[in-house]
């Protein structure tokens, strides 16, 4: 294992632990005010499709987001998480029209299911943003996620806005990243906006 993944590695375990010690009542309170901030940005409101992810009880909840959009008559897309044939995790998009299309998946996250139709960033014409999750921020975009990999791989080809949530004690000063390490242009808590200092 390289130093960087075992460095990553500490972290991701001190962040998990962390997050756990947060009540449950204080993270829906921030979500709340994360969701509040995401869709009074222009760029949401600029967007006919917005990608979201169905969140784990540790991360913020941008359920209301989903909510909000489809009601907005916006193109709302969610991830499910796959396995090519050697082995490597990689994601897809999928458009859903109401929440409940929802199931539970890989990881037993909610993801849409196989015969929901495909968000083709190679194909969309449409402005589009994404809301990311983290276990945590860098001042200057960088994420850490769980370690598998989705997300970076995803956005290393999507030419969206991507936008971070994140409650505001896990942004911390610097993290770990090598090449293919995406970076959020935004990062929202429930504190404020903060955009990043090199999009």
């Amino acid at each position: 294992m390289s130093y960087m993944k075992v460095q990553k590695a500490e972290i991701r375990e001190k962040m998990l632990e962390k997050r756990r010690a947060v009540p449950s009542a204080r993270l829906k309170e921030m979500s709340d005010a994360i969701c509040k901030r995401a869709l009074s940005l222009s760029s949401y409101r600029l967007a006919e499709t917005v990608l979201l992810y169905a969140p784990k009880d540790i991360e913020v909840d941008v359920m209301p987001i989903a909510e909000a959009a489809l009601a907005d008559g916006k193109r709302v897309a969610f991830p499910k998480c796959r396995t090519a044939e050697d082995g490597h995790p990689y994601m897809t998009y999928h458009l859903v029209s109401e929440l409940s299309e929802l199931h539970p998946g890989k990881f037993g996250i909610y993801e849409p299911s196989d015969d929901a139709p495909l968000y083709d960033i190679r194909l969309d014409t449409h402005p589009s943003i994404a809301f990311a999750p983290a276990l945590a921020f860098d001042t200057e975009g960088y994420r850490l996620g769980y370690g598998g990999g989705y997300y970076d791989r995803y956005f290393n080809t999507y030419g969206g806005s991507v936008i971070g949530v994140i409650f505001s004690e896990f942004i911390v000063s610097s993290l770990p990243h090598g090449r293919y390490d995406i970076k959020a242009g935004l990062l929202i808590t429930e504190k404020g906006v903060k955009v990043t200092l090199e999009n």
